[in-house]
C-alpha cells in the first residue's frame, strides 16, 4: 500500500510541474465558461435588454405606415431605427453590410391600402425585410413572423376601428380577436419531477457543455508525462524493482482522477459564484448531489481511459496531443458540445450516441437541468463506465507489450 501511495504521490507531483497543462485543464475552461455565460445571458432572461436592431425606410408615409413603425418599437426586444425618407435603397441596404443593424424593414408603398381593407390581397409584398446573412436562421424567421404578426394586427385593428357598432350589434369584440400572444399560449419548462414557467439561465445552458468538453483535454498532460517517463525510462525503472504494472497504471487513474473532479467543482463554482458576481445568472446544480458526484466521476473516469489508450497507442507526445484532441472535438461536434443536437440531421443526430461526450453531456444535463435522480443517469454512468473500462483494458494491454 506505502508503494501505491507512492506511486500516486509521484502523479500528482509530475502534474503540478506541468503548469501549462494545469491552465489548459482548470483556468482556461473557467474562463470561457465564464465568457459564455455573461455573453448569452441575453438570450435566457426575460427581462432581457437584449435588443434586434432594425433599420425601417417607410416608403409609404402614411397614417398607417407610421402607426406600424411606432407599435414596432414598443416590441419587446426589437430596437427600431427609421431613415430619412429620401434615403435610396442602396444607402438603406449599406446599414445592413457595415453592421450598424441587424435587418433592414422597408414599408412599401401601396401599404395604407393593405392595412385598410381586410379583404385586399397584395399584389406585391407590402413589406420588405433585408436580412444580414450571418444572423441565424432561426432568428431571421422569428423577426419576420413577428414583423407579419404585428402587420396583421394592425389590418385587424383597423377593421374593428370601422365597423365597431356593426361588430359590437353582433356580439364581436375586438379583444376577442387580437388577444396577446401571453394570453394565447403558455410555456412550461418540463423537468423530471415538475412543470414550471421560469426559464433556464444561460448558465445552465452552457457550463454542462463545457464541462465535459473541457474534461477530456486531460489527455494532453496523461500523454506528456506518460511519454516523458516512457523516452526518460521511468516506468522500466519501476518495474525493475518490482514495482507492479497495475499500481503504474492505477496511480495514474487516482492522480488524474483527483486532477478532474478539481475540474468539476472549479466549473461549478465559477457557475455558483462568480458568473453572478459578474451580473449573470446563478447555476443551480439540482436535487441530487449523488447524481452529480456519479455522473462527474463516470466522466472523469472515462477521460481517463481514453487518455491512457491515446497516450499508449502513439508513437510520442505530439502524436498522442494531436490525435487525442482531434478527436475530443470530432466527439464534441457531433455530440451535441458545440451544435445542439436538435438542430442536427437525422443521420448526425443518430450519429451522436456514438459520442462520449454525449453521454456525459445528457447526465449532466439531466441533473442539472431536468432536475433528475441517480436513476435517471445509470444509462449514461454505465456507457461511459463500459467503454471506459474497454479502453483501460486496451491500454493496458498496449503497455504491457510495449513497456513493462
Amino acid at each position: 500500500m506505502k508503494r501505491f501511495a507512492g506511486i500516486i504521490r509521484k502523479e500528482i507531483l509530475e502534474i503540478l510541474r506541468d503548469l501549462q497543462s494545469l491552465f489548459l485543464l482548470i483556468v482556461m475552461p473557467a474562463i470561457f465558461i465564464l465568457v459564455m455565460s455573461l455573453s448569452m445571458q441575453a438570450l435566457f432572461q426575460p427581462e432581457s435588454t437584449f435588443r434586434i436592431t432594425i433599420a425601417a425606410l417607410d416608403q409609404d408615409g402614411s397614417e398607417e405606415s407610421r402607426r406600424f413603425l411606432d407599435i414596432l418599437r414598443k416590441t419587446k426586444n426589437l430596437s427600431v431605427t427609421e431613415t430619412e425618407p429620401g434615403a435610396t435603397r442602396e444607402a438603406f441596404t449599406a446599414l445592413i453590410t457595415e453592421g450598424d443593424a441587424n435587418f433592414g424593414l422597408v414599408v412599401n408603398r401601396g401599404f395604407s391600402a393593405f392595412a385598410r381593407d381586410i379583404r385586399k390581397v397584395p399584389a406585391a409584398p407590402p413589406l420588405t425585410i433585408y436580412a444580414d446573412p450571418t444572423i441565424q436562421t432561426a432568428v431571421q424567421v422569428g423577426v419576420r413572423n413577428q414583423l407579419v404578426m404585428q402587420l396583421f394586427t394592425l389590418r385587424m385593428n383597423d377593421f374593428f376601428d370601422a365597423h365597431t357598432a356593426l361588430l359590437g350589434y353582433a356580439g364581436f369584440r375586438k379583444e376577442h380577436f387580437t388577444p396577446t400572444v401571453d394570453a394565447m399560449a403558455e410555456t412550461l419548462f418540463v423537468y423530471r419531477n415538475r412543470q414550471e414557467p421560469a426559464m433556464p439561465s444561460a448558465a445552465q445552458q452552457s457550463v454542462p457543455a463545457w464541462l465535459v468538453f473541457s474534461m477530456y483535454f486531460i489527455v494532453i498532460p496523461i500523454s506528456l508525462i506518460f511519454h516523458t517517463e516512457k523516452n526518460n525510462g521511468t516506468l522500466t525503472r519501476l518495474r525493475s524493482i518490482n514495482i507492479p504494472g497495475a499500481y503504474l497504471v492505477s496511480g495514474k487513474i487516482v492522480a488524474y482522477y483527483l486532477v478532474s473532479m478539481v475540474q468539476v467543482v472549479t466549473m461549478l463554482c465559477v457557475g455558483r459564484y462568480l458568473v453572478p458576481l459578474l451580473g449573470g445568472d446563478i447555476i443551480r446544480f439540482g436535487d441530487s448531489p449523488m447524481g452529480l458526484f456519479a455522473i462527474a466521476t463516470c466522466v472523469g473516469l472515462n477521460a481517463i481511459s481514453y487518455g491512457l489508450m491515446i497516450s499508449a497507442l502513439s508513437k510520442n507526445t505530439q502524436v498522442a496531443g494531436s490525435l487525442g484532441v482531434i478527436l475530443v472535438i470530432i466527439f464534441a461536434a457531433i455530440g451535441g458540445i458545440m451544435v445542439p443536437k436538435f438542430v442536427m440531421p437525422a443521420h448526425l443526430q443518430r450519429l451522436s450516441v456514438l459520442s462520449p461526450l454525449s453521454w456525459g453531456l445528457e447526465g449532466f444535463l439531466d441533473i442539472m437541468l431536468r432536475n433528475g435522480t441517480l436513476r435517471d443517469i445509470l444509462p449514461a454512468c454505465a456507457l461511459l463506465l463500459g467503454t471506459g473500462v474497454a479502453m483501460l483494458a486496451a491500454a493496458g494491454v498496449l503497455i504491457k507489450k510495449k513497456i513493462i
